[in-house]
């Protein structure tokens, strides 16, 4: 399994993902890291670089346009050139839990032809509180789910209502976390002409593919996987903020 941190900004939350892919414990897989490095930012190109020479982790610097799309499909195309069976891709605010890879063995044990894994929930660093949250370091605030399994209806708000459809919600309401080569051989790329939704498009395409039988494309319950960290762009602070 190939865990690629995929790095544009923000050097401390960089190296705060690459770290985290090093944590990992309690399973039996076999594992590689290869950061991808796509940034139109030459000064963290430069630190971020150095940083993985020093820490002997193996990267790439890729071109940049700008968008999430080109970044994303930069880490597939090394996939797709590399020898690992499977990519999780991790965008570099964020970070993995040391649990993330006993959760990818737990599913790939019960369902091994599996092609795409996305979460829901997710665990969510704030930059203010809200309902449920709990204040951490920083005066940053966690909302953690804290279980594998949860009621959908009471998150989606009111029976009948579907983030995905719902024509109001632009992303997808579930993250990505687990590739099967499957996906880059069938060329499944991002949409580089949507700036906002485009895991959202997406997962329309895997849907329509997991309803033609070409690709198994699973949501997991198991929010214990990774932590998305909203707070990049918002506190004073922000390059304080360690795992």
């Amino acid at each position: 399994i190939l865990l690629s941190p995929l790095v544009s900004g923000d050097f401390n939350r960089a190296t705060r993902a690459i770290k985290s892919c090093y944590n990992q414990t309690n399973h039996q897989l076999l594992f590689g890291v290869h950061v991808v490095i796509n940034s139109q930012d030459d000064i963290f190109i430069e630190d971020i670089v150095n940083f993985c020479k020093e820490s002997n982790v193996e990267y790439s610097v890729t071109d940049s346009d700008g968008t999430p799309s080109t970044g994303k499909n930069s880490v597939f195309d090394f996939f797709k050139g590399s020898d690992f069976t499977h990519l999780a891709q991790l965008d570099g605010d964020d970070m993995f839990y040391p649990t993330f890879l006993t959760q990818v063995q737990r599913h790939l044990k019960k369902y091994p032809k599996t092609d795409v894994l996305a979460t829901l929930p997710i665990d969510i660093i704030l930059p203010n509180p809200t309902d449920y949250t709990i204040k951490i370091r920083d005066e940053f605030n966690a909302l953690l789910w804290g279980t594998h399994y949860f009621c959908n209806h009471t998150w989606v708000g009111t029976i009948g209502r579907d983030p995905i459809v719902d024509g109001i919600s632009l992303p997808n309401y579930a993250r990505f976390v687990l590739f099967s080569r499957n996906i880059v051989e069938l060329e499944l790329y991002y949409d580089k002409f949507l700036i906002v939704g485009e895991d959202k498009k997406m997962h329309f395409d895997f849907l329509s593919l997991h309803q033609q039988d070409k690709i198994s494309y699973w949501f997991t319950t198991a929010s214990d996987m990774w932590i998305c960290d909203r707070t990049s762009f918002w506190h004073p602070k922000r390059r304080t903020l360690t795992a």
